[in-house]
């Protein structure tokens, strides 16, 4: 961060955003009959992002049902990430978050850094999407939620006087049904009519469109739907409606199993290392199934087999433990002699970053003021990495201090701060009364904003200074601090239930749309077809759990949902060879009938090969300024594993 982005900071923070940045938008959102509102960005941000000047956020609304635009709208949370340039071209990128039900608008930083590329020379724009992140409130089930905070929290059970499970989704159903919410508008189809108009409102005409995950169902069905205005798709981590992806519970694993066999299998030295690994696998697999593989006194699972070959998924930060697989395998089949396992279990099957110790051994053949040089740059590394954690803290508290007062009001952030300690001192010592106050808290967030609702959760939890000291400052609220109490308690609110919600938003769609098409006895048959056997023992519980999840909701197939889409659409495929979300084999069914599109298949990378592999995105970036490019597949062939080979391995014979 240098001194003019600090003055940039400090103008904002002080009310004085630059004028210029997003004028039009501001402007709309001042209109009498305005589909967008502004509102604060969610916390955190990275630290050289400006609100209002890099970055905005806010809601446009939509209409629930898009055959009555003049109904009930929602609110749909939106963040827009200026472009650097001061050239841009006029087209964003418009990236739907996956899940279903995730968030993207509480990863901004992830996101600012992984489109980092494209946005260079475009605006990159994101939206929490109906029954998703923040903008899933209007199917909040409330009451259900502040009445079982326990089971939530995963402290229900049969004596527990809360439901678990399956019971607590029936109960929110329920509540949402006599609230008339209308669940059947919440599938991908109507997600996809959301994508035009959210991009319209926020003052866009052609745009280009990037999904990971159920982003990329989203994606193909927004081209089936709603195709006017793209210019370009690029989808990764691909997930087509016509992929029956809850059937596919084990099979994810055994296209990752197989990738690592038939890569090792291509590779000269780790074929002759380890020979037929493909068997030696299953034969693994098997004596961990039937106990017969020890390592330090304990007997390894057939969880400790696969895990390898699993964690590779969501550890874009971290060096690739692919090298060491086949070592791992062999070791374990063969009972003896396991350096491999003991490295790769004592990281927990993860590969460390180099830092000084790797920095100093490759310095060790330079002379003396060679590594004298060496030392000083890793001081310079040490020291700018302290001053980069430092100026974040400062920035985040500089924040947080200003807006604080300013967005909330100095006496709703002193009631905040009062009413945690009152908690603490008077309520944590009678688990009933805390949890009766929890959860009047937690249903306050769909209240409308009010002094005698919050004097009256004050007089009704609180007794003594305890309640005094609460009570007045409530009355000594005015109107702007009453509303941030508000906001401080829908944002504390959504941050406690945030793990059930995003397991309730999946669900909505999920259970909806795919279940008519997916079934645990699916699930099964195609698990009993697998060569690598005993994965279904590893994804059987999670593949019940869900089944039974969703047998609460409805079905609602509909007829064109497992059609592939057809487009000529310029359309760009990636699949992750060690995605065991999404298997990569899906990146080329979802083109099936795709007349003007390109797929790919990385490896050494997990689910969103864009984030694991530079030239995959640097294919990205290209991709998107030139939709017509044709690509080679360097980007994969530039990718090369340096096999490990245990000092075990007996040298091949000249």
């Amino acid at each position: 961060m240098d001194h003019a982005q600090i003055l940039a900071l400090i103008a904002t923070l002080s009310g004085s955003p630059d004028a210029e940045a997003f004028a039009g938008l501001k402007a709309a959102s001042l209109q009498p009959a305005r589909a967008i509102t502004l509102q604060a960005c969610p916390r955190p941000l990275p630290v050289h992002e400006i609100e209002g000047r890099t970055i905005l956020c806010g809601t446009v609304g939509v209409p629930e049902d898009a055959d009555k635009p003049n109904g009930r709208m929602l609110p749909l949370s939106f963040a827009i990430l200026k472009a650097t340039s001061r050239f841009p071209e006029p087209d964003p990128v418009v990236y739907l978050q996956g899940g279903p039900g995730g968030s993207a608008l509480t990863i901004i930083p992830l996101l600012e850094r992984a489109f980092r590329p494209w946005r260079e020379r475009r605006d990159i724009v994101t939206f929490d999407q109906r029954s998703a992140g923040i903008s899933g409130a209007s199917v909040n089930c409330t009451a259900a939620m502040s009445g079982n905070l326990t089971a939530i929290a995963g402290g229900g059970g049969p004596d527990s006087g809360h439901l678990p499970g399956t019971a607590l989704i029936k109960q929110c159903l329920d509540e949402l049904a006599q609230r008339g919410v209308p669940l059947a508008l919440y599938n991908t189809t109507r997600n996809a009519l959301d994508v035009p108009r959210v991009v319209a409102a926020l003052g866009y005409r052609d745009y280009n469109l990037l999904g990971i995950s159920y982003g990329t169902k989203l994606a193909l069905e927004v081209m089936r739907v709603a195709p006017q205005g793209i210019r370009s798709v690029l989808i990764d981590g691909v997930a087509p409606s016509w992929v029956r992806l809850y059937n596919a519970f084990a099979y994810k694993g055994e296209e990752v199993i197989q990738h690592v066999v038939d890569q090792c299998a291509a590779d000269k030295a780790c074929n002759a290392a380890y020979p037929q690994l493909g068997r030696i696998v299953v034969e693994t697999l098997d004596k961990a199934a039937k106990g017969e593989i020890r390592f330090r006194g304990e007997t390894v699972s057939v969880d400790t087999v696969l895990a390898p070959f699993m964690a590779r998924n969501g550890n874009y930060d971290e060096a690739s433990i692919t090298r060491s697989i086949p070592a791992f395998v062999y070791e374990l089949w063969r009972g003896r002699e396991m350096p491999t396992v003991a490295a790769l279990i004592d990281a927990k099957f993860k590969a460390a970053k180099p830092g000084d110790a790797e920095v100093l051994a490759a310095a060790a053949k330079l002379n003396g003021e060679q590594n004298g040089l060496v030392l000083q740059m890793l001081d310079g590394v040490a020291i700018r990495s302290r001053a980069d954690q430092g100026i974040a803290r400062a920035v985040g508290a500089l924040r947080d201090s200003v807006e604080s007062a300013r967005g909330f009001g100095p006496l709703a952030r002193t009631f905040d701060t009062e009413l945690g300690r009152a908690m603490a001192e008077t309520l944590s010592g009678d688990k009933a009364r805390l949890q009766a106050a929890l959860g009047d808290y937690v249903a306050m967030q769909a209240a409308t904003p009010g002094k005698p609702l919050l004097a009256k959760f004050v007089a009704t939890h609180f007794s003594g200074p305890a309640r005094d000291r609460l009570s007045a400052l409530v009355e000594a609220m005015n109107a702007a601090e009453i509303e941030g109490s508000f906001a401080i308690i829908r944002r504390d609110s959504y941050a406690g239930l945030s793990p059930f919600l995003s397991g309730l938003y999946l669900d909505i769609y999920a259970c909806q749309e795919d279940r008519p098409f997916n079934s645990l006895e699916g699930y099964r048959t195609l698990t009993a077809s697998l060569r690598y056997p005993h994965l279904g023992a590893a994804t059987e519980a999670t593949a019940r759990a869900f089944f039974e999840s969703c047998t609460a909701f409805p079905m609602q197939p509909r007829d064109n949902w497992h059609v592939p889409v057809a487009s000529d659409i310029p359309t760009l495929s990636l699949g992750g060879l060690y995605d065991i979300q999404t298997p990569a084999s899906w990146a080329r069914a979802a083109i099936e009938k795709l007349s003007n599109a390109q797929a790919f298949l990385i490896p050494e990378a997990g689910h969103g090969a864009l984030i694991y592999q530079p030239c995959a995105a640097q294919m990205g970036v290209a991709f998107i300024d030139n939709p017509k490019r044709k690509f080679d597949n360097s980007c994969a062939e530039s990718i090369r594993i340096d096999w490990h080979i245990a000092p075990w391995v007996q040298p091949a014979k000249p």
